[in-house]
């Protein structure tokens, strides 16, 4: 019995132990903007915002502030997101994935701008731009075009349906300005009606919790 006990506490602590190594692998992976090789077989890749742009040639400084050139060539793929899109699409600011060759000179062979969401509650809409406060009260904008596709429960909708006080997700690109988004898609969420609930006030008490934790909880940038 003893003996089952010994084994059983051993397993345990192996079983525990490569947990604990694979969460340091996983917090390790996310905490450094380049890569290595050694890591993911014969790929190796980098991330940060783009600080210049060239003929042929993407800066890229990480978190550290650290800047760094990578080369681009005629056959380097660009995506926004899983989109397939183009190297018009690159601009300052944004937050990218590049994936590099294992050849020497190195070269980036996919290009992948990392999607922007923001999440809130309308307080405005002015032409092509709408005005949202999101996480703590933090005052957003959200730039549409003829291009930004709307739904609202599931079905196609339109810009006429986002209105003040609606609650609203849009998903694109960093814009220009600090605290800016162009976006992509934009997802207006249907409101919850108060349901009769025989006194136990559970339809109103839904209703405003929507607001008030999924406002603040998304309405900011991911990177």
């Amino acid at each position: 019995m003893q003996g089952a006990v010994a084994t059983a506490v051993c397993l345990a602590l192996a079983f525990g132990t490569a947990g604990v190594a694979l969460a340091g692998q996983g917090s390790h992976s996310l905490d450094h903007s380049n890569i290595s090789s050694r890591d993911h077989g014969n790929w190796d890749g980098a991330s940060g915002t783009i600080s210049a742009l060239g003929p042929n040639l993407i800066t890229l400084t990480d978190r550290h502030g650290t800047s760094t050139n990578y080369t681009t060539t005629g056959t380097t793929t660009y995506f926004e997101g899983p989109t397939a899109s183009a190297v018009g699409a690159l601009a300052k600011g944004e937050q990218v994935d590049l994936q590099l060759s294992s050849t020497t000179p190195q070269t980036v062979t996919k290009v992948t701008i990392d999607l922007v969401r923001f999440f809130g509650q309308v307080t405005s809409v002015v032409n092509n731009v709408i005005t949202i406060t999101g996480f703590h009260n933090t005052t957003l904008t959200v730039n549409v075009s003829g291009a930004t596709t709307y739904t609202s429960g599931g079905a196609t909708s339109s810009l006429v349906a986002v209105i003040k006080g609606a609650q609203i997700s849009a998903v694109g690109l960093s814009g220009s300005a600090a605290g800016s988004l162009n976006a992509n898609s934009v997802n207006i969420w249907a409101p919850v009606v108060p349901s009769i609930d025989h006194g136990h006030n559970q339809g109103q008490g839904h209703g405003q919790g929507f607001g008030r934790s999924h406002g603040k909880s998304f309405g900011h940038n991911r990177h």
